[in-house]
């Protein structure tokens, strides 16, 4: 089975998007965008071997009116998650992505 690919926006210090960017990159993650945040995909093993952050099935009803819309995703649980110390003067916070709700 496939591993789980977990997508996050990864906040950086002032003035260090390209060098945190490029820093996440030599680690593993894929980068998909650099912008005010730096987006970036990995496998759920790379995340919780970097970050120290570990993933709990979540279920997520995307739609109310339509029956069978629920959604079963891997949820952070980053209540200990560590920056890396090649990291820490690059990045300041990691925000993980999480289905839509649709009203």
């Amino acid at each position: 089975m496939p591993e789980n690919t977990i997508s996050a926006e990864i906040e950086s210090s002032p003035n260090h998007s390209r060098q945190a960017a490029l820093a996440l990159q030599q680690l593993g993650f894929r980068i998909l965008h650099i912008g005010p945040t730096i987006s970036v995909q990995a496998p759920q093993s790379l995340w919780e071997s970097t970050f120290n952050v570990s993933f709990q099935p979540q279920q997520k009803t995307l739609i109310q009116e339509i029956d069978g819309s629920d959604v079963t995703y891997p949820k952070a649980a980053v209540d200990h998650i560590q920056i890396p110390e090649q990291l820490q003067t690059l990045v300041t916070g990691v925000m993980f992505v999480e289905p839509p709700e649709f009203f």
